[in-house]
């Protein structure tokens, strides 16, 4: 998006007021949502529960494709579509709500920086464990992702995406890596945000911030999904400041809310719960 269509996008967002009705689009929870696509939504989520903005959650079989950047979730407010975390909070930013206004220059820095890292090793993490994992993708990741449409779309639509996966992995760095060598660096990441968080209830002490939501997002996606085995989650499992952080978000802002738009319902699709 160019600064000056992305100025005139923010003017319009500050004219009106959050709606009632505004929607979160993203796959359908039972069958066919992925756990990096699960962790974005619940991360976005998380965000406006942060921000008390209401949101309604959608499910449609074809949200990737509805969306203006091919990625979910996105959000429809009034008569602006917007997608992914970071242009979401730039949007919302625009309408008079922040998390982030009371931290200063190098705090935001800080955020930034560890939003990235999450982004860069958590997300990607998410990605390869579903589309280069071979027993992975053919007992999950290709059932799931096609389930919606008909032999042969599914299979199509399923390679394809594990081709444009596969090719970004490559680009990066991450193709010839062994699930080992993933996993090693997901630990590293959990240590890092564990060493951040320390006692604190929330990274950047006592009020959440876009990292919090984001952070939450992953490792509660993580934490209730049911893969073939818990070497992923047990990563995060090994830092009992991290688990606890989820459970005080969870409890916080989505249990008694809407079990539609909440961790809870990500919970039950993942047939796991934090709280037991």
């Amino acid at each position: 998006m160019s600064l000056v269509a992305e100025a005139f996008m923010n003017q319009l967002a500050a004219a009106e007021p959050w709606p009632e009705n505004a929607a979160l689009y993203q796959q359908l929870k039972e069958d066919q949502i992925l756990l990096s696509d699960n962790a974005a939504s619940l991360a976005v989520q998380a965000f406006l529960q942060m921000c008390n903005l209401p949101v309604r959650v959608v499910c449609r079989a074809n949200a990737e494709y509805m969306s203006p950047s091919g990625k979910v979730p996105f959000i429809h407010v009034g008569n602006q579509v917007v997608s992914e975390l970071g242009p979401i909070v730039q949007f919302v930013k625009a309408k008079g709500h922040s998390l982030s206004d009371g931290l200063d220059e190098v705090q935001k820095a800080e955020m930034k920086a560890y939003m990235e890292l999450v982004n860069n090793m958590l997300l990607t993490a998410e990605l390869y464990l579903q589309w280069c994992d071979d027993v992975t993708v053919e007992e999950i990741t290709h059932p799931r992702y096609g389930s919606p449409y008909p032999w042969p779309l599914n299979r199509i639509l399923s390679y394809q995406k594990q081709w444009e996966i596969r090719r970004k992995m490559k680009a990066i760095g991450w193709a010839g890596k062994s699930l080992e060598q993933v996993l090693e660096d997901v630990d590293q990441c959990c240590q890092a945000l564990s060493q951040r968080l320390g006692t604190q209830p929330y990274f950047f002490n006592k009020q959440p911030t876009e990292l919090d939501a984001l952070v939450f997002g992953h490792l509660f996606t993580i934490l209730t999904t049911q893969l073939i085995t818990d070497e992923l989650s047990e990563k995060v499992k090994n830092y009992g400041n991290l688990t606890a952080f989820c459970r005080r978000i969870e409890q916080q802002y989505f249990e008694g809310h809407d079990k539609d738009s909440s961790a809870t319902a990500s919970a039950r699709y993942a047939k796991r719960s934090l709280l037991r």
